[in-house]
């Protein structure tokens, strides 16, 4: 009887001192929660504008104030070869990527995860999630720095290489950036997701009904066009080039939206030196011809200095210039253009187009330096 209450206390002693240990851990805790809640922060969300340079050509400095207050809207016209419920699919679209492989890892990432995600951006509401690796750069000292150059960059590299994604404006979108702490633990996690519940789309576009409209008028003009051209790869960009030139008008009409974008060229036949180049690198990219957008800076025969854009073409493994805005030349009453004329920029090497043509890989101030294809000397010779 005496044993058995022996173990009996020993039980409850055991059971005392356990109990008191919990008690003191659940104070500890407590304690230590309260004396570093100001460094515990769950699920602090904070939004950074993305401020991605979108490319704006042959315009000054106080046009582009003028159009950025006087912009007009696209002006959607719905025909009946491209029905609004017809969608649009950027998986299908043959792209050529050149920038892209100069982009670094994590912006390689953030333009993945764009591109990826195009069909569903075409909402204006898409939210995308990049992936964590992206965000952990944030943990280094330089973190905010390295993210900039790397989405700047990525957008960069997007509007060169994808232009069909002219329905969205960046201006529109934000970059949320979700932080959480613990003591000395810090995550992030990045979302793009648009600046408010209006969207990101271009102003004039409403909806995928819309954005789906626009996309397919583009893709049958080009259809259309592809359908006719023959020949080896000199003759189908010849006439590519020469169908460009002859079928659009340029405009000085910079408040329309639609002159930059393949919108404005292929639908509206009007456009500035954007839409020549954007539309002529579309057209070559579905043929499978290595076609790439050149930003920098032209001086025309008046001596005038501007913003520009036009193209570089491969054939035969060799980079040659070609500028459909300066080959389209403007004819007052019943002038004649040569054929010359109309083929003065056509397939040049670095010798004639080096002249009046200068080309420059950092196309944001934030964003990294590209790097262009080294032109051949001379002319491609048929």
């Amino acid at each position: 009887m005496g044993k058995k209450t022996k173990e009996e206390k020993r039980y409850i002693i055991i059971n005392i001192i356990l109990l008191l240990i919990i008690l003191t851990l659940i104070v500890y805790i407590y304690l230590l929660i309260k004396k570093n809640r100001e460094t515990i922060i769950t699920g602090y969300e904070y939004s950074v504008n993305v401020i991605v340079s979108t490319l704006e050509v042959e315009k000054n400095n106080t046009e582009v104030i003028n159009a950025s207050q006087n912009k007009e809207s696209i002006v959607v016209t719905i025909d009946k070869d491209a029905q609004s419920n017809d969608e649009y699919d950027f998986n299908k679209i043959n792209n050529n990527k050149y920038y892209y492989y100069q982009l670094d890892a994590n912006a390689k990432l953030i333009y993945d995860a764009i591109e990826d995600n195009l069909n569903n951006m075409k909402s204006g509401l898409y939210q995308i999630k990049l992936p964590n690796s992206v965000a952990d750069v944030l943990k280094y000292s330089n973190g905010d720095d390295l993210l900039d150059q790397s989405f700047q960059s990525a957008w960069d590299a997007l509007s060169l290489d994808r232009v069909d994604m002219f329905f969205i404006d960046v201006s529109k979108i934000n970059l949320n950036i979700k932080k959480t702490t613990y003591g000395n633990n810090v995550s992030y996690s990045l979302v793009i997701a648009p600046r408010d519940e209006s969207g990101y789309l271009e102003d004039g576009l409403t909806d995928e009904v819309s954005v789906n409209a626009v996309l397919n008028q583009v893709k049958n003009i080009r259809d259309n066009i592809v359908n006719y051209i023959t020949g080896d790869t000199y003759n189908k960009v010849l006439q590519v080039h020469d169908w460009i030139i002859e079928n659009l008008e340029y405009s000085s009409n910079i408040q329309n939206a639609n002159v930059y974008n393949l919108y404005g060229a292929l639908i509206e036949k009007s456009a500035v030196c954007e839409g020549y180049a954007e539309s002529f690198k579309y057209i070559l990219d579905e043929i499978g011809i290595p076609c790439i957008l050149v930003s920098g800076r032209a001086t025309n025969s008046e001596g005038l200095t501007e913003n520009h854009e036009w193209n570089y073409v491969q054939i035969d493994g060799k980079w040659y210039a070609i500028d459909t805005t300066w080959d389209d030349p403007i004819v007052t009453g019943f002038g004649y253009v040569t054929n010359s004329t109309k083929h003065k920029y056509f397939l040049q090497g670095s010798k004639t187009i080096n002249e009046n043509h200068i080309a420059k890989g950092k196309i944001t101030e934030t964003g990294q330096e590209f790097v262009y294809p080294e032109l051949e000397k001379n002319a491609y010779k048929k």
